[in-house]
């Protein structure tokens, strides 16, 4: 598998051979090719291997016959490697991300090209850093897996969460496998394939108290370093056995930077330490998910080079193998289900790439045109919308597949033979996806009227609140038609933020079938699944009624335990949402609060919950009462009723309250009651789209009503004015029909949105100088206007949040999201924090960590804070926690913006001005970070363009420099980081 990885991806060529050997075939000659040349050039294959006793006969010449297969074999290599060289020259394999490609055109600063004598060396060299040490460590991982299943479970729990049901991981699942990694880093430390470390010493030194002399070899033992009590014992225990809470965030950042080093360090680092790690989280992830490994009994690990690999493996490795309880291989039985049979490829010309399998194993039509759908995604709504493009062609007799753009790329889907490409993408910030990137590098090599033939649409998905909205999609759009590509329809978009978010990409879906020829279906309730998992119950004696939250929380755990015995699981399981207690009154922070409000609220995490400042908490609020009651009165649903909620009659779309694939179908039901279920599951706030529109159309029994619902879901503008431009709410809808409606618990709650989880940065740390690591605290904004229907709109989560008593509780977890929103590792590299409004609130706990860091006498970088409010007796956000920070030093320099105090505003960004020889002199040290939290619409562009102007002025910078450089920190986040509304 690694073999194969490393190939293709770094010359774009699938050797196959995991199916050749699924299929029993000999894997490919060139990989057969280099592990003989490997285990001749390190002693593995040797006389006595190969010719036994007939090596002392008087003229065998053993030592003869054993370099003459050594010059064969490498010859048969270098040939090889030849033919992969001058493939890629042709074009018939690889891409401009061709490492072979980099070297025969890339060229120094100096101008010099690689020597050509040197490629063979670089691409064997590349299959021994890249596929040999990386499969051995995989070995090493799977057994200690094996052996330690309490780790099994956790990293198996974290794979489900992320895959969500799936069955592979896809190239956006993939940074998020934390604990995988660590399990993965924990077998690198304990069995390194790079034994030993050397560096010459340049000049005379002490090391250890222990003199060493110019010219002197220094060898690290790397099992040595690893296992040093002093950095890898201690809470974490014997420093020899497993134990992947080693390389937990908050333990790496307090071992020594140097304790560390499987992938060498300085400037004879590997260079594919990060592709490694990508390549092994990909194959741990499909391997838990389809797979249970049990250790053969009195198996003993030992790190062996008897393989003849170039890296120590595991000695006689073998595993009893048997299907994941519940996942895609498991049958009923218990038996594994048979696996697809192995079809070899069809035979072809030398070098030419093998055709790639389909994403999700299939595609729907043998015959009928072809369609490749491609998606850009990192949050899943692009790819959601991809998948319902693709499903629908698939109806219609398309050849359809769906692939990530990059997928597109590597692929070589994008043949211009007439065949349609549809595009859905996202834009981060005006730039790709993650799995967007190549693509993009992809457009800007091809050239002019490349394209004619292929026929394509793109639709966009993005935010307006970022003043880069739909600017990815546009240059996607507009690159393939200048290309020479056929439009087949207008560039679509969608905005997040708006009412409208999914009617509009349905509408311009509907436009593309439409214009393809394809079939729409005309049924509203096709798809709509789920109807019964709530049923109003008709007799309930004797049954357990729950009515708060933190009981129906426990209840849905107890379900899950259930479950998973029943399944004969033996996983620890865990649920998404924790009840949250509030454990402090909220306290208002704004000194005049009359008009506005923001609270600084405290809740307690459950017991072994972890958090990091510049984290978020999730919380999954409740409706407005209000809106609640509106909606029962129109639907004629009693609030006691007691209803019967089967989990294993779930809904097929986004349900907040997550359960595992695995045990959704053995989750006992539970009993709970009407105003349980309209409290925490349908959106009553959120504005109907025009699809909702339709599904209550055929649910009313007035004629008259459902001529109205039928105009709305049909008619855009009318849609629009009646609808959507006045925020109208679904409880209002349905208000304005009231006592027309026939419509079931379940058939509604299966109709409407569900509720969405809240985001909001913490503003504590858990390393707070007296602080318990099991209190969080957040900053929240009072959320409140006037709709234009007249309704005066409470925010759900900041009304709950600012409202609850001591004691309540609130469903909610805290979560690392993708970004690295984080202090530096470097403690000494400093920081500027732009936070202006809630935007303070990661910074407080970021000065909270600063403070713990004072206390262990750490040498700190320094600290500047660019906060914004509106006057200093009015809005002025944790004053006097600020002073102090000023005080202790946590806090060098704070800069405030009043914009409501002179005659002119003044905000975060005029400050940045205003103080630019400071800024520039922070920002000019390469180890500098910024970190930004705000409004993403006004604020966030506005400080950009500040920082740009700094650069420009006191950088001695162009303007088109200016902009590059600023780009560049933010598309690598190594700099400038960002984060939402606090």
């Amino acid at each position: 598998m690694t073999a194969d990885a490393v190939v293709s991806c770094s010359m774009g060529m699938d050797m196959r051979n995991v199916e050749r050997l699924g299929a029993k075939q000999e894997p490919h000659k060139f990989v057969e090719t280099f592990r003989s040349g490997l285990g001749l050039s390190v002693g593995a294959i040797s006389e006595k291997s190969e010719y036994g006793l007939k090596r002392f006969l008087p003229f065998f010449d053993a030592k003869g016959k054993l370099k003459a297969k050594f010059d064969t074999v490498k010859k048969e290599m270098e040939r090889q490697v030849e033919d992969l060289v001058e493939a890629t020259r042709q074009g018939e394999i690889g891409n401009q991300d061709s490492i072979i490609r980099s070297m025969l055109e890339d060229r120094t600063a100096d101008g010099k090209h690689v020597r050509y004598g040197a490629l063979y060396g670089h691409v064997v060299n590349l299959m021994i850093a890249g596929h040999e040490t990386t499969a051995a460590t995989l070995g090493f991982t799977l057994q200690l897996l094996a052996e330690n299943p309490e780790y099994e479970a956790r990293a198996l729990e974290e794979v489900r969460q992320v895959l969500n049901g799936r069955a592979e991981p896809s190239v956006d699942d993939v940074p998020k496998l934390q604990f995988v990694e660590q399990c993965f880093r924990e077998a690198l430390r304990l069995y390194s394939p790079v034994t030993s470390l050397t560096r010459d010493v340049a000049y005379d030194t002490l090391l250890g108290g222990h003199r060493a002399f110019q010219g002197e070899r220094i060898v690290v033992v790397t099992r040595a370093l690893h296992t040093n009590p002093e950095y890898w014992g201690g809470e974490f225990g014997d420093p020899l056995r497993f134990n992947p809470d080693r390389f937990s965030p908050e333990a790496v950042q307090n071992r020594h930077p140097n304790a560390y080093h499987p992938w060498g360090f300085s400037t004879r680092a590997c260079i594919g330490s990060q592709f490694a790690l990508f390549e092994a989280k990909t194959f741990l992830a499909s391997m838990l998910i389809h797979f249970r490994l049990q250790g053969i009994p009195g198996y003993k690990l030992v790190a062996s080079t008897e393989a003849g690999g170039a890296a120590p493996s595991p000695d006689n490795l073998a595993f009893q193998v048997f299907p994941r309880p519940g996942g895609p291989l498991w049958s009923d039985k218990g038996l594994m289900q048979p696996l697809p049979a192995f079809s070899a490829p069809e035979v072809v010309k030398a070098a030419q790439p093998a055709e790639k399998s389909e994403m999700n194993g299939a595609t729907r039509a043998k015959t009928g045109p072809v369609m490749k759908v491609l998606y850009g995604s990192n949050s899943g709504s692009s790819q959601d919308f991809a998948s319902q493009v693709e499903a629908a062609a698939g109806r219609s007799g398309f050849q359809s597949s769906l692939h990530s753009m990059n997928q597109g790329v590597s692929e070589e889907l994008l043949v211009p033979d007439g065949r349609l490409v549809i595009i859905v993408t996202s834009t981060y910030n005006g730039m790709p996806p993650d799995n967007a990137g190549k693509f993009k590098k992809w457009l800007q090599t091809q050239k002019p009227d490349s394209l004619q033939g292929l026929k394509y649409a793109v639709f966009g998905v993005g935010n307006s609140q970022w003043h880069t909205y739909q600017q990815f999609p546009r240059e996607v759009d507009a690159a393939l038609n200048s290309l020479g590509g056929a439009r087949l329809c207008d560039l679509g978009a969608c905005d997040v933020d708006g009412a409208s978010f999914t009617s509009d990409f349905e509408d311009w879906l509907s436009n593309l079938l439409q214009t393809i020829g394809a079939a729409e279906s005309t049924d509203h309730d096709e798809g709509l699944t789920g109807i019964d998992e709530f049923v109003v119950a008709t007799h309930a004696d004797g049954v357990k009624i729950m009515k708060e939250p933190g009981i129906v929380l426990a209840a849905i755990k107890e379900g899950k335990e259930a479950a998973a015995k029943a399944l004969g699981l033996t996983e620890p399981v865990d649920t998404h949402l924790k009840a949250l207690e509030i454990v402090e009154s909220p306290r208002e922070l704004y000194q005049k609060p009359q008009d506005r409000s923001v609270r600084h609220v405290t809740l307690r995490l459950p017991t072994g919950s972890k958090y990091r400042a510049g984290d978020h908490l999730e919380m999954l609020p409740p409706n407005d009462p209000a809106l609640i009651s509106m909606t029962m009165e129109a639907l004629n649903f009693n609030k006691d009723a007691v209803v019967c909620w089967d989990p294993a009659k779930r809904q097929k779309k986004f349900r907040n309250l997550v359960l595992e694939e695995t045990v959704w179908a053995k989750m006992p039901a539970m009993y709970i009651t009407v105003s349980v279920v309209m409290q925490w599951f349908p959106d009553l706030a959120s504005t109907p789209d025009r699809k909702i529109c339709g599904l209550l159309a055929e649910r009313v029994t007035s004629a008259e009503a459902k001529e109205e619902l039928q105009s709305l879901a049909k008619d855009a503008e009318k849609y629009k004015a009646k609808v959507s431009s006045l925020n109208l709410s679904l409880a209002e809808l349905l208000y304005k029909f009231k006592g027309q409606f026939n419509c079931s618990l379940g058939e509604f709650v299966a109709i409407a949105k569900s509720l969405a989880i809240r985001r909001y940065s913490v503003s504590s740390s858990p390393s707070a100088p007296g602080a318990d690591p099991n209190v969080v605290t957040i900053t929240v904004g009072q959320v409140k206007f006037t709709t234009g229907t007249g309704r005066v709109h409470h925010g759900l989560a900041s009304t709950c949040l600012g409202q609850l008593p001591v004691g309540g509780c609130i469903p909610g977890n805290v979560r690392t999201l993708q970004s690295d929103f984080h202090l530096p590792e470097d403690k000494s590299a400093p920081i500027i924090m732009v936070g202006p409004g809630t935007g303070l609130a990661p910074m407080m706990g970021f000065l909270q960590e600063r403070e713990a860091l004072l206390k262990k006498k750490e040498k700190l970088g320094e600290a500047i804070l660019f906060f914004g409010c509106r006057a200093r007796d009015a809005d002025y956000l944790y004053e006097k926690e600020l002073e102090a920070h000023l005080k202790s030093g946590a806090l060098s320099t704070l800069h405030v913006a009043f914009s409501r105090e002179a005659g002119q505003k003044v905000y975060v960004q005029d400050k940045i001005w205003e103080q630019r020889a400071e800024v520039w002199r922070v920002l000019s040290n390469p180890k500098s970070m910024v970190f930004i939290c705000g409004d993403a619409r006004a604020m966030a562009p506005d400080v950009k363009r500040s920082f740009q102007r700094v650069i420009e002025s006191c950088g001695g910078r162009s303007t088109s420099t200016a902009a590059n450089l600023l780009a560049s920190m933010v598309e690598a986040g190594a700099q400038l980081r960002e984060s939402g509304w606090g």
